[in-house]
């Protein structure tokens, strides 16, 4: 377990063969800072080598968001310069690239907000399960920014050149029936539903 501190933490838990990873800073709707990014990738690095699990679970903490993304905030502070922006990438990519690699199966539980640098974890999973009140979308356009070409490849990848750009482009927000629409997750269950289905899910896969 990774110990909470005012920017929030990343939580590991585990149930047998099934681990949880869950993005807690509820205060912040789980906006992802440059620690958490960090601490998202070196959870999954560690739960890679745990020879003993079968599934993980990646999830926000509460049912209002997966997560918003990064923490904009924080941005003139940690990315405003190149230097701060490759650190800050080489933090973010090296926990979406620790997700994608890792050996056992990944499943995304997703409540509420799910937009920007959640999403692209989320697009990492294996599999993903929403809750039919979910918000999607990359509104990267928006902030005036852009993404590498390893987070557009995991998009493309997933639903496609044409709609990749259409979210990209559009940079807006959707519910979840259109993201199933899209192809962007596997199952849109009730809200009040999420949790029960992932972790089915993810007991029959473990």
């Amino acid at each position: 377990m990774v110990e909470a501190s005012t920017d929030g933490r990343i939580a590991v838990s585990r149930d047998g063969a099934v681990a949880t990873v869950t993005i807690d800073r509820p205060a912040k709707l789980n906006a992802l800072s440059k620690k958490l990014w960090g601490e998202v990738g070196a959870a999954f690095r560690d739960l890679d080598r745990d020879e003993a699990l079968r599934c993980v679970v990646l999830r926000g903490a509460g049912e209002k968001a997966m997560g918003p993304g990064a923490d904009i905030a924080e941005f003139p502070a940690v990315r405003s310069n190149a230097e701060q922006a490759a650190e800050y990438g080489a933090l973010m990519h090296g926990a979406m690239g620790a997700i994608g690699g890792c050996r056992h199966p990944v499943v995304a539980l997703i409540r509420g907000l799910c937009v920007g640098g959640a999403l692209e974890l989320a697009l990492m999973c294996d599999i993903r399960i929403c809750g039919a009140g979910s918000r999607f979308g990359i509104p990267v356009n928006r902030l005036g920014l852009v993404m590498a070409h390893a987070e557009i490849a995991a998009l493309v990848g997933l639903v496609g050149r044409s709609v990749a750009l259409e979210i990209l482009f559009e940079g807006r927000v959707f519910d979840a029936a259109e993201a199933k629409e899209k192809g962007l997750v596997n199952r849109v269950v009730a809200d009040d539903k999420v949790e029960e289905e992932t972790y089915v899910a993810a007991t029959r896969i473990a």
